[in-house]
């Protein structure tokens, strides 16, 4: 063996095959890395719009002070007092829609792609008189995004990140 080592003849064939399988593996490495954040990032998006959409949703019930500058969604009730009156919208249906997802997982040829769970939403209701004007009504969601990863030979566990996603409702004039 230590006469292998030692030979001095001119063949790097198997060192020339060693750095290309290298070379091969980082580039698998970031490949992964790559889909994995285009993945995340597109998910990001698509709940970012269907946030925007269940704040929309809500200008219909958004309290339009003018000149008093209040911005939350409220009702003068038959008691002649205002009640918070918010809606949360249908975030995993455009979700669903704008995603093509089927139970909460997207498919790609018959392999999961990737799988949406534990959807949460909450509105939060600017206070009918607020203190100051950065107050503002707000929808966030919270989900977890779970990605199998392709390089590893499924031997890694997939890529769970929880996620949090916001949007607001400020009026213009």
């Amino acid at each position: 063996m230590i006469k292998v080592l030692k030979n001095k003849d001119g063949n790097v064939a198997i060192q020339a095959c060693v750095i290309i399988l290298c070379l091969l593996l980082v580039f698998t490495v970031i490949s992964e890395y790559l889909r994995l954040q285009i993945i995340a990032k597109g998910v990001r998006d698509a709940v970012q719009t269907s946030v925007i959409s269940v704040a929309i949703q809500n200008y219909n019930e958004v309290y339009n002070g003018l000149r008093e500058g209040y911005s939350g969604g409220y009702e003068l009730d038959v008691s002649d007092t205002w009640v918070s009156r918010v809606d949360e919208g249908s975030v995993l249906l455009e979700l669903s829609n704008s995603l093509g997802l089927v139970g909460g997982e997207k498919y790609n040829n018959g392999v999961v792609e990737f799988e949406i769970t534990d959807l949460y939403i909450n509105i939060t209701n600017v206070p009918l008189a607020p203190g100051n004007n950065d107050e503002r009504f707000e929808s966030e969601v919270w989900l977890t995004l779970e990605v199998p990863i392709s390089f590893g030979w499924e031997d890694l566990p997939p890529m769970s990140i929880r996620m949090k996603v916001n949007a607001g409702y400020t009026p213009k004039f």
